[in-house]
């Protein structure tokens, strides 16, 4: 996946979908958010079983692609960033 989007699009979708991250859990992919694009969007999507939160954003989709994150160490990364442009690249390649 070969993904760009703007900080501040980014940041306000980690908040949106955050709030369905589950704080606790016996299932550690419960604490990530799922990142996958969709034609010219970048899908972001949570959940802790009891409910699911998807959101879109505008993006510039070089290659496709899904990856999972723990959304917490996202979410922190996403703020230290200036309001500017993110590029996201994620291989399939293991090492």
């Amino acid at each position: 996946m070969k993904v760009s989007c703007l900080q501040q699009n980014l940041n306000r979708a980690l908040s949106i979908v955050g709030r369905a991250v589950a704080s606790r859990s016996n299932l550690p992919v419960l604490q990530n958010v799922k990142i996958s694009t969709e034609s010219e969007m970048l899908v972001l999507t949570a959940t802790n079983l009891d409910i699911a939160i998807t959101t879109r954003i505008g993006a510039q989709v070089e290659q496709e692609g899904a990856i999972t994150i723990p959304a917490r160490l996202l979410t922190d990364f996403v703020n230290s960033l200036p309001d500017d442009r993110i590029d996201i690249e994620s291989s399939t390649d293991p090492f």
